[in-house]
């Protein structure tokens, strides 16, 4: 029964804790409980039962409007979180930081694949194959690694969509509080751990491509290839320590997720969601329509560093303004 409370403090997060919501959240909290009874005597599993009823009552936003309930942040006041809905966050954010590794590995892997396949062909490996069916190949490697990335991506913001009171002013409970510093503590050293295997990782990359063009430029795309997979193991071990750390800061508005960043880190967002998918088109329109697998690599880095750049400028503008 605790899933069912969870899931009502997480539903009930963003709206005021007044006499009239607190009176809805108790009623609707007996009607789960009652159907839950209802559907374990008909014979269902806990998991089952839990799953249909929450799926059952669905979002309660229509209901809030027909009453003429504004949210907490329309109303000026502050949404506190329980220490069950911070638990439940924690899980959530281990989930997708774990599935966002995952699909990141895939898709450098994936390009690695493609540009190794390319490079065999333009070495004869294929021996009587066509130029269109070596291509045809590389395709084929890429969408084996890419299409179930992009389901991960997908698959790890389930979850998260209840948690979007989280981006603007909030409090922990007490309890929740001194839980998620307690979490976030013993996380530290896999934490650290993490962000050194990573860079060593990022850093020694670049030293394959090194090796590659010392022995022959034929052997450049193969170089890069490794060189994108060990950029991979980089970002995936990125993604999934610095998720959860994230998920901690979030929770206690420390780092970037103080009320000041929140705002920055928005527009940083809405930024990397057209720089990034512009770098990937111009990597595959030079690679497929131009090749020149043994340069376009390069486009990677040199994003990285221009929205590093962007970012960064942006970030001291604000803190011009809000000296001024």
């Amino acid at each position: 029964m605790d899933v069912l409370h969870a899931y009502l403090d997480s539903l009930f997060a963003p709206w005021p804790r007044t006499a009239q919501v607190l009176n809805l959240k108790r009623e609707m909290l007996d009607t789960m409980e009652d159907k839950y009874e209802e559907l374990k005597q008909d014979g269902k599993s806990e998991h089952e039962a839990i799953g249909i009823v929450i799926s059952e009552f669905g979002s309660i936003d229509e209901l809030m409007h027909e009453l003429g309930i504004l949210p907490a942040a329309e109303t000026g006041e502050e949404i506190s979180i329980s220490e069950q809905q911070a638990l439940q966050y924690e899980q959530i954010v281990r989930r997708s930081s774990r599935l966002q590794a995952i699909g990141w590995l895939s898709i450098l892997f994936g390009v690695a694949a493609t540009m190794v396949v390319a490079a065999l062909n333009e070495h004869g490996a294929f021996g009587s194959w066509s130029g269109g069916q070596a291509y045809l190949l590389a395709l084929i490697a890429l969408f084996v690694f890419v299409v179930p990335a992009i389901g991960l991506f997908i698959a790890s913001g389930s979850g998260k969509e209840r948690y979007k009171m989280l981006e603007g002013d909030f409090e922990l409970s007490p309890g929740a509080k001194s839980k998620t510093e307690q979490h976030m503590e013993a996380f530290r050293p896999v934490h650290s751990r993490g962000i050194v295997i990573a860079a060593c990782l990022g850093t020694l990359s670049p030293v394959a491509l090194l090796i590659a063009g010392i022995r022959g430029e034929g052997q450049l795309p193969y170089g890069a290839a490794i060189m994108l997979a060990l950029l991979g193991g980089a970002i995936a071990l990125f993604a999934y320590v610095g998720g959860i750390q994230g998920g901690f800061q979030r929770l206690l508005q420390l780092g970037e997720y103080t009320r000041e960043k929140k705002e920055e880190n928005r527009v940083i967002n809405r930024i990397a969601a057209v720089v990034w998918p512009i770098a990937f088109v111009v990597f595959f329109v030079s690679g497929f329509v131009y090749q020149r697998w043994d340069v376009n690599w390069a486009i990677f880095p040199i994003t990285a560093v221009l929205f590093a750049a962007i970012g960064g400028v942006y970030s001291m503008r604000r803190k011009s303004k809000g000296r001024a």
